[in-house]
């Protein structure tokens, strides 16, 4: 009895062993007042993830296992309604008609929570992203490892946007505030063409905006002296409309 107690728990700590070396769990949770709709695009390069998209009711929450040479996004779907049978969002809509997003990425105005785990230095590298807008606020917490720092887009920034960035429901409310760079589809607001370099690309009043909402997170192209954050080894809780929201 005593060898199979040994051998039970030389197994399990062999099993916690090899969790810490290859996987990093991210646990999504859902602090709004309404269902959100994860989705998840791996980057290119990369093995996919099978789980692509889900849907995640008021105070719920979900743990995913990620290899931990993973890198890629996640965004919360809003809005959502499969009433014709195919599943349409009102704001950061993946286009593939289902639950799962089947490796599309959220069609913009987006409030995106990007990782590359296990980058330059063993570091993984994370952030907030409204360059393609914003719809929903959104924390990364990052678990298990002291002294890596949290990071948060908890403003509502739909209820302050200017007025020709909205996106609105087909009840007229406003649930996403486009980039300039989509509402105005020029090289100076969308770092392209001469504008294609840090140097040249500066941020626009409207990526001020975004920046004097939430100072952590990208508000354009350039944005990473301030928005790029690094940790090594955590696992991670990310969290739509945080309590400070």
């Amino acid at each position: 009895m005593a060898n199979v107690m040994i051998l039970c728990f030389s197994f399990l700590v062999t099993s916690l062993l090899v969790r810490d070396v290859h996987s990093t769990i991210f646990t999504i949770k859902n602090e709004c007042a309404f269902t959100v709709w994860p989705g998840i695009l791996t980057d290119s390069g990369v093995p996919a993830l099978n789980l692509t998209g889900f849907e995640l009711d008021s105070g719920a929450s979900r743990a995913i296992d990620v290899p931990k040479n993973w890198s890629g996004r996640f965004w919360g779907r809003q809005g959502c309604s499969n009433a014709t049978g195919s599943l349409i969002c009102a704001s950061a809509d993946c286009a593939s008609g289902q639950v799962q997003c089947n490796n599309q990425g959220a069609v913009p105005p987006a409030t995106l929570v990007e990782f590359t785990l296990n980058g330059a230095g063993n570091d993984d590298f994370y952030d907030i992203s409204n360059v393609d807008g914003f719809n929903l606020p959104v924390s990364i917490v990052p678990q298990g490892v002291p002294g890596c720092n949290p990071v948060s887009c908890p403003v509502n920034i739909n209820s302050k946007c200017p007025q020709e960035l909205w996106l609105q429901a087909s009840d007229g409310s406003v649930v996403g505030c486009k980039s300039a760079c989509l509402a105005f589809n020029t090289d100076a607001y969308c770092c392209r063409g001469t504008y294609g370099i840090s140097g040249s690309c500066k941020p626009s009043t409207y990526a001020l905006y975004f920046k004097q909402a939430c100072p952590q997170a990208y508000s354009y192209a350039y944005d990473d002296a301030s928005s790029t954050f690094t940790c090594i080894g955590a696992d991670y809780l990310i969290t739509f409309c945080p309590v400070s929201s």
